[in-house]
């Protein structure tokens, strides 16, 4: 024991040496930075020649060649790009000359350096390279590939389509395409934009195939269907079926399937058994045993007929899926929780249900904390540390990657420190990423540790997990604004995984993911300036966050689902959601119409859980106050469903 915790100080020591090394030669690579934006050339070839051992020297590097662009430096690019090659500073060079190279029209040149991307921009510039290199051929089948993927493309693109235009390459039928692939992907404004390009004969068509896209339900009524091509009619009953699976077996018979491919037709079933598994209809059955006899009845689809049959609260129909089940989906927890909720309501003595809660509890996720909560137990937490030699992670410590990374962080680049630190992480063994996500945690760098762990699927080190980030900073928003601290940290650690400048594509910035007009909002209540660029501040971010869901739960009488919810999805579509699903809380949650907000709610609930082990006083997932909360909204709900139906043996 001795041993190692000696191994574990010159470690620390170590560490501590590296870090303070690093931020010494900080201010020089920033001087070099400045020089180089102020083209001072000469001098800044002095201060790069003393960094040589920078860490971040290669960033410099690439960027002095950058500034040679115009020389066509072509022995520079190619011995940085191979001493680099697949790291950040190549990476980032490379894009920037091919990108160089297209708007010089150097197109040869250009191909050259080339490689597959999912750059939409650099494929079209690269459909121009082919076509002028006299490789037309090529040009044509790249270029309509991409054409008819059904996606709005870039302004890099226009010039090439353009000019295919004029030269009659892009004939109607190829518009036509890509606007039937445009409509299931709902690229709505291409759609639109495609259809003033069609010919009169096509606009009727797009207009007959627009009103039936509108009212599925009349394609089995209105002969004019008829008239659409096997492929048109395919993209319609797609839609109507997944709104309507009943057709599929009422219908099944209708001339408005004939001259679909055996694959059209199987897709078709297939949606319909799916939709008809999500609603569980009354024949049910004939559906389940569609699925069976066509070898259709995989996990994920035994699944969503238990899914389905939840959802109706169809008690006697969940317990004998559940017995159908594969073992697999009967030692899950959510699936272990729901048979032994549809036991009691059936009005089986609680032993009886007992073993499939017990069986739960010992799960650490939503469900097993419910479980748990039904037994009268402490949730299990079954906490194990990543153990990692303390030389693997010096080693790692000390990969040219990390460094970079970690220069990257202390100069707070934090969107580069992650790339640097992804790329390494991906080169590494499974011991080299838990390494990695040691390392990450020792730095208090928490969004890295997190996303390294979940990457590797390692889910039992909580303390790396469910770290006690700014925990200064949520002690003082729960104290003052009189709300539990283990909440408020299970909704950052949702929101955002501790990634203090997360911004989503809607907006919603920092740690708390706090929509700026929310955070106006807030600003003005709390009579305090409002500032956009502080929203990265976790400060200004948790002080608000804090405030928000004080709001949040005052209004719901410290229901904290409801105010979860809310945070989440807003406060209208909550309201909407306690109108249309009545019935027990676990109930109202499971019923909960947007997935992403039902996953949500399960999520900050069950890492609220954690974070209540984390602080030292573990508590059930649901609390008192949000119980009698909803106690007070449907009293008569409160209390676990009566069936009203006697059990019949068979569940």
């Amino acid at each position: 024991m001795g041993n190692w915790l000696k191994i574990v100080m010159c470690l620390m020591v170590l560490l501590s040496t590296n870090a303070i090394a690093i931020t010494s030669d900080q201010d020089a690579y920033l001087k070099a930075e400045r020089l180089l934006y102020k083209r001072h050339y000469t001098q800044f070839q002095r201060e790069l020649k003393k960094l040589e051992d920078h860490p971040l020297a290669p960033y410099l590097e690439a960027r002095w060649i950058r500034t040679q662009f115009y020389k066509k430096p072509i022995a520079q690019v190619d011995s940085f790009l191979k001493r680099y090659k697949d790291e950040p500073p190549a990476q980032k060079l490379h894009k920037q000359w091919v990108s160089y190279l297209a708007k010089k029209q150097e197109w040869s040149l250009f191909l050259s350096y080339y490689q597959p991307t999912s750059n939409y921009t650099l494929q079209c510039q690269r459909i121009k390279a082919l076509e002028q290199t006299k490789r037309q051929f090529d040009a044509i089948k790249e270029g309509q590939a991409l054409w008819l993927l059904g996606v709005s493309l870039p302004k890099a693109c226009d010039t090439v389509y353009k000019a295919w235009e004029r030269h009659g390459y892009l004939s109607q039928d190829l518009i036509w395409q890509r606007l039937l692939n445009a409509k299931p992907k709902k690229q709505y404004k291409l759609v639109r934009y495609l259809t003033r390009k069609l010919d009169k004969q096509h606009k009727a068509k797009a207009k007959l195939v627009n009103h039936f896209w509108r009212n599925p339900n009349l394609l089995f009524n209105e002969n004019r269907a008829l008239s659409l091509t096997p492929q048109e009619r395919y993209l319609l009953l797609s839609k109507a079926i997944k709104k309507h699976p009943d057709v599929w077996l009422e219908q099944a018979g209708h001339p408005i399937f004939a001259g679909l491919e055996q694959d059209q037709s199987n897709h078709l079933r297939s949606i319909a058994i799916k939709a008809s598994a999500t609603e569980s209809p009354a024949n049910i059955f004939e559906w389940y045993n569609l699925a069976k006899v066509n070898h259709e009845l995989n996990q994920e689809l035994q699944e969503t007929f238990l899914q389905g049959a939840i959802k109706k609260q169809n008690w006697p129909l969940y317990t004998h899926l559940f017995k159908l089940a594969d073992t697999p989906i009967k030692q899950e927890a959510k699936w272990q929780y729901w048979q032994g909720r549809a036991l009691n309501s059936l009005g089986a003595p609680f032993e009886q249900s007992r073993p499939y809660f017990e069986q739960a509890s010992t799960h650490r996720d939503f469900y097993g904390f419910l479980a748990s909560q039904k037994m009268g137990i402490s949730a299990t937490m079954n906490h194990e540390p990543t153990h990692v030699a303390a030389s693997v992670i010096q080693t790692m410590r000390l990969e040219k990657g990390v460094q970079r990374a970690l220069a990257l962080f202390e100069l707070n680049r934090i969107p580069q420190a992650r790339r640097e630190w992804q790329a390494i992480f991906d080169k590494q063994t499974e011991q080299g990423k838990q390494a990695l996500a040691i390392l990450a945690g020792r730095l208090e760098w928490s969004d890295r540790a997190i996303m390294s762990l979940a990457q590797i699927k390692s889910w039992h080190d909580l303390q790396l997990r469910f770290p006690l980030a700014h925990d200064n900073l949520f002690e003082k928003a729960a104290q003052k604004n009189q709300i539990n601290k283990n909440w408020i940290y299970g909704i950052a650690r949702q929101e955002s995984a501790f990634m203090h400048d997360a911004k989503s594509p809607v907006g919603a910035t920092g740690l708390m993911q706090i929509m700026p007009s929310t955070a106006k909002s807030i600003s003005r209540r709390m009579r305090i300036a409002y500032s956009s660029k502080r929203l990265v501040d976790p400060s200004y971010n948790i002080q608000l966050g804090g405030h928000y869901l004080q709001y949040l739960l005052k209004r719901y009488n410290g229901n904290r689902v409801l105010a979860t919810a809310a945070y989440n999805a807003g406060p209208g579509n909550v309201k909407r959601w306690l109108k249309q699903n009545q019935g027990p809380i676990d109930i109202w949650i499971e019923q909960i119409p947007f997935n992403e907000t039902k996953q949500y709610v399960q999520r900050v609930l069950a890492y609220s859980t954690i974070y209540s082990y984390r602080l030292g006083y573990l508590q059930p997932m649901l609390d008192d106050t949000t119980i009698s909360a909803w106690a007070l909204l449907q009293p008569e709900d409160l209390q676990i469903s009566k069936a009203n139906i006697k059990q019949n043996g068979k569940g």
